[in-house]
């Protein structure tokens, strides 16, 4: 990845006066992180809730779209801090990030993941609708929950493998 674009484009990103910013004060890149990690731990449990919900091992005395109120927003806000505190980690160490072959693969899980997410929500929603309140998710909507948590793990597993590629 050193060969591409993309070393050239980390340089310019590293000159920026956000990134300047980021590096010059000592607890940016702590407090970053710290948000970052709280984030995807939000998001994470509440995905993870409404994916038992699916499976029938949590909330049963909700109905689906109580659990999506309650936990569906959590993820929302979530992610949102988690792009905005991941993208200030990333101006904070452009060169190391972007010519990161595990951080591509960890951008590209993310990617899958809401693809996959907002996709299964709405079906399951929409399922959930038809069926009342005893929902239960069919085969498909369970495993496909379980994927999203695998994918989710694979993601957090590459976010804390970022620090110790060689670069």
């Amino acid at each position: 990845m050193r060969g591409t674009v993309l070393l050239d484009w980390a340089f310019w990103m590293q000159e920026t006066a956000f990134s300047l910013f980021m590096v010059e004060n000592f607890w940016n890149v702590p407090i970053a992180q710290a948000i970052h990690i709280l984030s995807i731990g939000a998001a994470f449990g509440s995905v993870l809730m409404v994916v038992l919900r699916v499976n029938g091992m949590a909330g049963a005395g909700l109905t689906f779209e109580q659990t999506a109120a309650r936990f569906v927003p959590w993820v929302r806000w979530s992610l949102l801090v988690i792009v905005l505190s991941g993208l200030s980690m990333i101006m904070a160490e452009p060169v190391r990030n972007m010519i990161n072959a595990v951080f591509w693969i960890k951008m590209i899980a993310l990617i899958v993941m809401v693809l996959v997410s907002l996709s299964w929500i709405g079906s399951v929603r929409a399922a959930a609708q038809t069926a009342g309140a005893a929902y239960v998710g069919t085969s498909g909507a369970k495993s496909t929950g379980w994927v999203i948590m695998a994918l989710w793990c694979l993601i957090i597993v590459c976010g804390r493998w970022i620090a110790y590629v060689p670069v």
